[in-house]
């Protein structure tokens, strides 16, 4: 992925004479080039056999920070200056042709062969890619990289040359900083070189102790975060401005030797200790860092440099930035054209496809372009015109497809409210897809709603009702603000929070008084529940001792109505218990402070899960509605819910109200039923679909009160 040039190797053919001492080309890094490459590449495409290898990224920023400082440097020794122009032309020069090219053949692609759902994501990781913003767009999306059920964008791996071009941007300004201040304390003899370490080794500890704050505190935004990762580019640099002359003793020699190995020991090490669920980067990302800044500063003169020089090991750290262009976007895009996921054929042929695509972006486009008499004697200003305008060119893609985008939607959304507010015959849950005698109205048969572009936003969830990175128990009231014949309150993750428009509805056809709360992934119960960091884990747990707390103050309520994701379960199990007792257990003693205060606990079972690419998979289909994305009924409610075996254990106190029937047969779970998308994504329940089971859902918490009241409950 690094693009920098400086001491690469040379056009021609890689094969080197053991007699060419003279060589300036630093082969260990263009072995530690190829090896980052391939470990990314590996990663992404059997992520279960080297759990490590995204950190090929954090490789590539030692590698820019050191070659970019060193260059620049040797340009402030030797003339006293840095020509940001000059500097800022040559990046561009090297670094837009092929990432460019690779954008705009993968926009190309998405409009081809991606669903229309995915385009408004897409488009705007297409923008922000092309001008090197992609790393903070997928922060504020709250994308979590690893997490490998996350929908994955073939843009998504541009956050990295984002933050390598946000860095380039910085450096030189740092270092005309250094430059600055060394001519104002040109009397006390400073030198420039010192003041950039001085500078450099701040950013080292700054940016460092933030990754570790942020990680803790916020790790998706951490792993995308220029803040948290300017320390392993200053690193590199700190090592450049460090002179190292060839080693004249054999001491010295052996010193010099053994740290460059321990520095490549330490980098296969990391591709196996550290996995998707290490906290990242944070402290983790010391190990593969401070490895690559030692093979960078040490490994000149180390038996690294022979294994730099093996032919298919140089080449392939030269093509290494073409590569990681190519990869990721095949990766995402292959599985949507062959409509099912990638098999071991399928992963090698990428394999083999990146590094051929790759060779001939690298050797017939990117070298022929940067070489070239012409690309060379253009001036910093055409440099830069050229690049806006090929800079809108292919933002234009995105536009077009973002246009494209609302079109539909808006014309989609017209379709859906006409149906939503008809009297439509067998719309949605009133299919009755497990009766014996199911509701089919022909009318619907091609009918999708809402349309797979809009699914992701067809959600009912409401600030007011949900409590996110806070442990403030938030509640919002639905139906009737008085005059109320029961009282109820619905508390859960945000499988919970799908059902607010329903709950609404729900409470004004019946003139109830429903509240609800929710809070990112987190329900009722005392069992300690999965979190990326650990504030959240503690945001939960005081959430839900507020849960309780607010239950006990309220013995008033006519009942507590409880659901949860059945993905959410506890971090690790209680010594001596299954998971799943662990799950009940944990249920149990919380919904105990319902009992405590006489309040009747419904508890909701979860809605089946769906196939990663629902939405994707009915975004592709054309004409009547087929089968081809649903799941099956073992599939979609295969993980553990607990709420049955819980119900169990509270009898007269807990009711289990299960509603699978409106979404499964005896064999499947329909992607679409009674001409309504199910699912907005993985888990779940798109708004639409989740409105249509409210005369049943009530219906269901009706009989279920009308039963504790019969039982002297409630």
């Amino acid at each position: 992925m690094s693009a920098s040039t400086v001491e690469s190797p040379p056009r021609g053919s890689l094969r080197s004479s053991p007699r060419r001492t003279a060589d300036p080309t630093r082969w260990d890094i263009q072995g530690l080039r190829a090896f980052a490459v391939l470990a990314v590449v590996l990663y992404h495409l059997w992520p279960d056999r080297l759990p490590g290898g995204f950190v090929g990224v954090d490789v590539f920023f030692v590698i820019s920070g050191f070659l970019i400082t060193g260059h620049l440097l040797r340009e402030l020794t030797t003339t006293g200056r840095i020509g940001l122009a000059g500097f800022w032309s040559r990046r561009a020069k090297r670094l837009l042709p092929g990432a460019f090219l690779t954008i705009a053949a993968t926009g190309t692609a998405v409009l081809v062969w991606v669903p229309s759902a995915l385009w408004g994501q897409y488009g705007r990781e297409l923008i922000a890619s092309t001008v090197y913003v992609q790393n903070w767009q997928l922060a504020a999306d709250s994308v979590d990289y690893l997490a490998q059920g996350n929908q994955a964008s073939p843009f998504q791996h541009f956050w990295s040359l984002s933050v390598e071009e946000q860095f380039y941007i910085a450096l030189p300004l740092l270092l005309l900083l250094a430059l600055w201040v060394a001519r104002r304390a040109r009397r006390d003899g400073v030198s420039p070189a010192v003041v950039a370490q001085v500078l450099l080794g701040a950013v080292v500890v700054l940016s460092l102790a933030w990754s570790i704050v942020q990680t803790h505190t916020a790790s998706g935004v951490a792993y995308f975060s220029t803040a948290t990762r300017a320390w392993e580019f200053a690193l590199g640099g700190l090592a450049a401005t460090i002179p190292l002359a060839a080693p004249r003793t054999g001491p010295a020699r052996s010193v010099r030797v053994v740290g460059a190995w321990v520095g490549a020991a330490g980098l296969v090490a990391s591709l196996v200790l550290i996995t998707g669920s290490t906290p990242f980067p944070g402290i983790a990302a010391a190990l593969p860092v401070v490895s690559a800044t030692l093979v960078v500063l040490l490994g000149a003169h180390s038996g690294l440099q022979r294994i730099g020089r093996i032919t298919p090991v140089g080449f392939l750290g030269r093509i290494s930035y073409a590569v990681y262009l190519w990869h990721w976007p095949a990766v995402v895009i292959l599985p949507i054209v062959l409509r099912h996921e990638l098999t071991t054929k399928d992963k090698v042929a990428i394999l083999v496809g990146a590094v051929l695509v790759g060779s001939v972006t690298t050797l017939c486009i990117e070298e022929p372009l940067r070489f070239s008499g012409w690309v060379r004697a253009l001036r910093p200003r055409r440099v830069a015109l050229y690049g806006a305008l090929s800079t809108v060119l292919v933002v234009a893609l995105g536009a077009a497809s973002l246009t494209a985008l609302h079109v539909q939607q808006v014309q989609a959304a017209e379709f859906q409210q006409r149906l939503s507010t008809g009297d439509v015959r067998c719309f949605g849950a009133a299919a009755l897809i497990s009766s014996s005698d199911p509701c089919v109205n022909p009318a619907l048969a091609d009918v999708r709603v809402p349309a797979a572009a809009n699914a992701l936003d067809d959600d009912s969830n409401r600030g007011a009702c949900w409590s996110n990175d806070s442990s403030a128990f938030n509640v919002c009231e639905l139906g009737p603000k008085s005059g109320y014949t029961e009282h109820l309150i619905a508390i859960g993750d945000s499988h919970n929070n799908v059902f607010v428009d329903t709950y609404e509805a729900i409470a004004k056809a019946n003139n109830w008084r429903i509240d609800v709360a929710g809070h990112q992934s987190c329900y009722l119960t005392t069992a300690v529940q999965k979190a990326n960091t650990e504030k959240q884990v503690d945001d939960c747990t005081a959430w839900k001792q507020n849960a309780m707390a607010y239950l006990r103050a309220h013995g008033d309520l006519d009942g507590v109505i409880v659901t949860h994701s059945t993905g959410n379960g506890p971090v690790a199990s209680v010594p001596g218990q299954s998971d799943s007792e662990t799950v009940v257990d944990g249920m149990v003693a919380a919904w105990q402070a319902a009992a405590d205060a006489g309040i009747p606990v419904l508890a909701l079972r979860d809605n089946p899960t769906a196939r990663t690419d629902v939405v994707a998979c009915v975004g592709q289909m054309s004409g009547p509605t087929t089968s081809a994305c649903d799941s099956s009924r073992s599939f979609g409610l295969g993980l553990f819910d607990g709420s049955e075996q819980a119900a169990a254990r509270m009898p007269g106190t807990a009711r289990v109200i299960d509603l699978t029937q409106y979404y499964c047969t005896d064999t499947t779970c329909p992607a679409v039923i009674g001409g309504v998308l199910v699912h907005r994504d993985r888990t779940h329940l798109t708004n639409t679909f989740a409105t249509t089971l409210a005369p049943y859902l009530g219906d269901e918490i009706a009989r279920a009160l009308a039963a504790f009241r019969k039982d002297g409950r409630g």
